[in-house]
């Protein structure tokens, strides 16, 4: 007698489409919330370890390097390598090498320099003619109008050898842009997504 009368009275409010609402709001919770820890308990195979995508890239260093800086850190159980050249758009090659004994120091840098054992690696002034291919993971090129030059340092993936250093006497945007391209052996679409440029004024 009371349901009908109820109902009656919705009627004459016209509300009586919110009757179905209670039904609709504990459906979807309990069906929600069922859906929800199905999804959760499921298990997702993802990578290990993180990739990039890196392009390699065969340089040849063809000029005379000479060690200008060779820092041994006994603590963190690593040694840093600088290397200059001269007479060349390449500068500075910079090591990180995860051991402190100079023997194995040497062996590391000359296998990826692609020197033979005879050349004495670390010697003070000691010149060499080196070939490697680097991993490229990004080139940063900045721009310096007012000194007339662009420094590129170019990150790497390698094991040890970290980063290259080039220089050129050149400001202008397209012309760095083709001699990048030029001396690494490029193509336009790997220089699009591995270079970023700083320009000074």
């Amino acid at each position: 007698m009371f349901l009908p009368q109820l109902l009656q009275k919705l009627h004459a409010l016209k509300i009586e489409f919110l009757l179905p609402l209670p039904i609709l709001l504990i459906a979807f919770g309990i069906g929600g919330e069922t859906l929800t820890n199905l999804l959760l308990s499921r298990t997702y195979h993802t990578v290990d370890k993180l990739q990039a995508d890196r392009q390699t890239v065969k340089v040849q260093l063809v000029a005379n390097v000479i060690v200008t800086a060779a820092e041994i850190k006994q603590e963190q159980k690593f040694t840093i390598v600088e290397l200059q050249t001269a007479n060349s758009v390449i500068k500075k090659l910079t090591f990180k090498v995860p051991v402190t004994e100079l023997d194995s120091v040497r062996a590391m840098i000359a296998q990826v320099l692609g020197v033979s054992g005879e050349v004495e690696i670390l010697q003070a002034n000691t010149q060499m003619q080196v070939q490697s291919t680097v991993q490229v993971l990004k080139i940063v090129a900045e721009i310096d109008k007012e000194q007339g030059l662009t420094k590129v340092e170019i990150n790497t993936a390698n094991s040890i050898l970290k980063n290259l250093e080039l220089e050129f006497a050149i400001t202008e945007l397209n012309a760095v842009k083709a001699i990048i391209i030029q001396e690494l052996g490029l193509n336009r679409e790997n220089t699009r997504l591995l270079i970023s440029y700083r320009v000074r004024n």
